[in-house]
């Protein structure tokens, strides 16, 4: 609904301000322009004043009332002068322009004479805006009167003619009242004028706040509205246009930067989509790998108990094998032809042996016996062990061990075979000389106690980083291993609830993680 726009209720908020404002100003003006005509007319009582108490002094020390009458009278005819009395201190009215009220007593209710009149407040001491006041009357327009003290001055009381004690301070009070019709005609014209010109300025300020809102807030809001909804039926291609260097300008360049920024996201969103496609029919692919490799390890599984078994049975027949063929490459060392070929039959016999120690340790799978350990201790102990080996001559070893790190529950041979076998497998990678970089960590949840072996080495393809634990695969050279050093390891680990983790990038070395509950 239209009052419901934020061009229509700013427009109503800044117009009620403006009333407000020009209210308060109205209401400020036309109360000053009455207190400045009041205070003129004051002024000119009090002149007014002044002259009658001069003119009338004399008469006034002679006795010669009839001359007081007519000078008041003279003054009392001037225009806008409504009377002038003298009256005493009891209120008696002595002189007046209007003889009637010779003679009579001032009504105190009707002319608001409770100032003159207060004891806290004797007339002497009244200040000449408190001897004022302001009455309607007879005839229904307003008066203003000022009283001005007759003071008993040193020769009025030492005359002849008075007989008025020293001790009397005031011997009656001079009233002027001035009529205020013409001031309030005045200003009732000045406050009409004064409205009229606060409504003019109003409607035009507010036609010109309307004119500005609607050209700079409400259309390029209703633009932005209106491109919203576009936007979110899907129309991404045309831009905004407005034209402003103000914020809604701003508002409007960052609304096409956004639009901008959605077409491109969605394009992205496009792609990403076939991409995830992709990668969808590639886990598909990984996932029948991955249930082809379970059945695998679940044959791998039967065939390490079989294994087991033959194992046994083969090793005897093996050390007699490498028993005698060594007895007779020590007899034979002279014929070079039988010692090529009992050199081949050792050697081969020996390899024999290794799958075989290989297959017992794979198809025993001995739970750990565990007890509390420290695993830089155990990190230590395992690099005593083989770092004066030649394989390790052209290696560097660097040691970054966390300490104070909480005893882990674990076996320490099982885990020390573990940390041999990653070991070994690194110096070998890394043949012709490299950095082998052992860190000891806890993870930030502080559940695992993490130890990582980091490389210097070619690093392993991506195709064989998902194989690399599987039995009896290596990409060492036929005779260098049986590809089950891995696969002990991994099962060490998960038997200890832990993680044997691998990250590789070809060129650049080689990561494996352990993860051991703390």
């Amino acid at each position: 609904m239209w009052y419901n726009r934020l061009g229509f209720k700013l427009i109503l908020f800044v117009g009620g301000i403006l009333i407000v404002a020009l209210g308060i100003f109205t209401f400020v003006s036309i109360n000053s322009q009455k207190k400045q005509l009041i205070g003129e007319v004051l002024k000119g009582a009090s002149r007014i004043s002044e002259t009658v108490k001069r003119s009338t002094r004399y008469d006034m020390l002679k006795y010669e009332s009839e001359d007081v009458h007519k000078i008041i009278e003279t003054i009392g005819e001037q225009e806008g002068i409504e009377k002038i009395r003298i009256f005493n201190k009891e209120g008696e009215i002595m002189f007046s322009t209007d003889k009637k009220d010779i003679g009579s007593m001032v009504d105190k209710k009707a002319e608001a004479c409770y100032a003159c009149h207060s004891a806290e407040k004797p007339l002497e001491k009244l200040p000449m805006p408190e001897r004022s006041r302001i009455y309607k009357s007879k005839e229904g327009h307003r008066v203003l009167a000022m009283i001005n003290p007759i003071y008993n001055e040193k020769d009025c009381y030492t005359a002849d003619c008075h007989a008025h004690p020293s001790s009397q301070k005031v011997l009656g009070v001079l009233d002027i009242g001035m009529s205020l019709t013409d001031v309030d005609h005045q200003i009732e014209g000045n406050q009409k004028k004064t409205l009229a010109f606060a409504v003019v300025l109003f409607l035009g300020i507010s036609v010109t706040i309307g004119i500005f809102v609607r050209r700079s807030v409400s259309r390029p809001v209703r633009a932005l509205v209106d491109e919203t909804k576009r936007i979110a039926s899907g129309d991404l291609e045309n831009a905004l246009k407005i034209e402003s260097k103000s914020e809604i300008g701003e508002l409007a360049n960052s609304f096409n930067r956004m639009t901008k920024d959605l077409a491109k996201a969605q394009e992205e969103l496009k792609e990403w989509s076939k991409v995830l496609e992709k990668r969808v029919e590639e886990r598909t692919q990984e996932l029948k790998k991955t249930q082809e490799q379970l059945i695998q390890s679940e044959k791998l599984a039967s065939l390490g108990k079989l294994a087991a078994g033959i194992a046994h049975e083969i090793n005897n027949p093996l050390t007699g094998i490498l028993t005698y063929s060594s007895l007779l490459l020590k007899e034979n060392k002279d014929n070079l032809q039988i010692k090529e070929d009992l050199e081949v039959i050792v050697n081969e016999t020996t390899r024999c042996r290794k799958i075989v120690k290989g297959l017992l340790e794979f198809a025993r799978q001995t739970e750990p016996s565990k007890a509390p350990a420290n695993i830089n201790k155990v990190v230590e102990e395992t690099l005593s062990l083989l770092e004066t080996q030649a394989l390790f001559q052209n290696i560097k070893i660097e040691k970054r061990l966390k300490k104070g790190l909480p005893d882990v529950m674990m076996d320490i041979d099982q885990i020390k075979q573990v940390f041999m076998n990653i070991i070994i497998n690194a110096a070998e990678a890394m043949s012709q000389g490299g950095t082998l970089t052992i860190q000891s960590d806890s993870d930030p949840q502080k559940r695992f106690a993490e130890v990582c072996f980091i490389d210097t080495g070619p690093g392993i393809p991506e195709e064989n980083l998902s194989k690399i634990f599987d039995p009896f695969f290596t990409t060492k050279r036929s005779g260098k291993g049986t590809g089950l050093g891995l696969s002990v390891s991994y099962g060490i680990i998960q038997r200890h609830d832990g993680f044997l983790e691998v990250k590789s990038q070809l060129g650049k070395g080689s990561t494996f993680t352990v993860k051991l509950p703390l």
